[in-house]
């Protein structure tokens, strides 16, 4: 029997980059991924709001700069998200700006392109908050 966090998935890996850097599955709802790109994300599955994710504490030193929060993504990632909940802003208004142009949970392989120059003209411009 396989126990995460105890047997090595990956034998070249040492032992943080094993049992932290991957995930688990609860059901077929709900993932639990570790310190990696996303920073110790929880992912929960929806129909009507594609993927709520919420991040974890972290150790991470990006994740003490920009805090934790919540979003809400048609593909778990936080470039697609319709909806933000953290100190990030700007990330709020990219988020309002998405969810007007293609609602939530929409189909990012369809809308790629438009997402994309979307997500580029939003960086591009400056905010100004008082």
């Amino acid at each position: 029997m396989r126990i995460w966090g105890i047997h090595k998935k990956y034998p070249a890996l040492n032992w943080w980059e094993n049992f932290m850097g991957g995930h688990i599955n609860l059901g077929r709802k709900i993932t639990i991924f570790g310190s990696n790109a996303m920073c110790w994300v929880v992912n929960v599955k929806t129909k009507k709001y594609g993927y709520i994710c919420v991040t974890l504490p972290s150790i991470s030193e990006f994740r003490k700069r920009t805090g934790h929060h919540l979003y809400f993504s048609p593909n778990g990632t936080p470039w697609a998200c319709t909806f933000y909940l953290g100190r990030d802003k700007e990330e709020k208004i990219r988020a309002i700006a998405r969810e007007m142009n293609f609602g939530h949970n929409f189909d990012t392989d369809k809308h790629d392109k438009e997402l994309s120059k979307l997500n580029e003209e939003l960086s591009m411009m400056k905010f100004k908050f008082h």
